[in-house]
């Protein structure tokens, strides 16, 4: 059987044999490259970028890593920041603490106080304006003292819609202010902490 083959190809004349042997040459890499070497090299591209990603993921945890001491002192010099924020801007409306002290600024001043009257609050985005209604006699100078003490207060205070009229004290010297006025505090109504 092996003769008939080899008598068979013997007869083919040697250009035919040359173009089967170039064709099994170049067919043989041909598979090689589809059958082995193409899903070895999708497969070395994919593990390529994983590395990559991972490497990029690493260098950023080590840089938070090796900063973590400023880290860690910059996120407690934001929550004082926040506290101190939330003194001036509380959650909390705190009204009848800000009545007794806007009451006592007054009193110190020499101002007397003929009304004190809370408002509904104003919801905005972030804060609640929370106005207040008030209404003072008093001099010149102890009115000035009194809306400089306001604000000089921890909490954010603003005074508006202010009104003024005077009239003569019991002496002719004397001039007494009467003064509306809206004070205008605000109230933190964004996410707990």
């Amino acid at each position: 059987m092996v003769n008939q083959i080899l008598d068979k190809l013997s007869k083919v004349p040697l250009w035919q044999k040359i173009a089967v042997l170039v064709g099994l040459g170049a067919v043989i890499p041909i598979f090689f490259y589809f059958m082995s070497w193409q899903p070895i090299a999708i497969q070395v591209t994919a593990l390529q970028s994983q590395y990559q990603e991972l490497d990029r993921k690493y260098k950023e945890q080590k840089a938070v890593a090796d900063d973590l001491l400023t880290f860690q002192q910059n996120t407690k010099k934001l929550e004082e920041d926040l506290r101190l924020a939330l003194t001036q801007l509380p959650r909390e409306k705190e009204i009848p603490s800000l009545l007794r002290d806007i009451y006592t600024l007054g009193k110190k001043s020499g101002v007397v106080f003929k009304t004190f009257q809370p408002q509904g609050e104003v919801n905005k985005s972030l804060y609640a304006e929370v106005p207040i209604k008030l209404s003072l006699t008093g001099s010149y100078h102890e009115v000035a003292v009194f809306f400089d003490r306001i604000g000089k207060l921890s909490r954010i205070v603003n005074i508006s819609e202010l009104v003024m009229a005077s009239s003569k004290g019991e002496s002719d010297s004397d001039v007494v202010l009467t003064v509306d006025c809206v004070a205008l505090t605000f109230m933190f109504l964004g996410a707990r902490i």
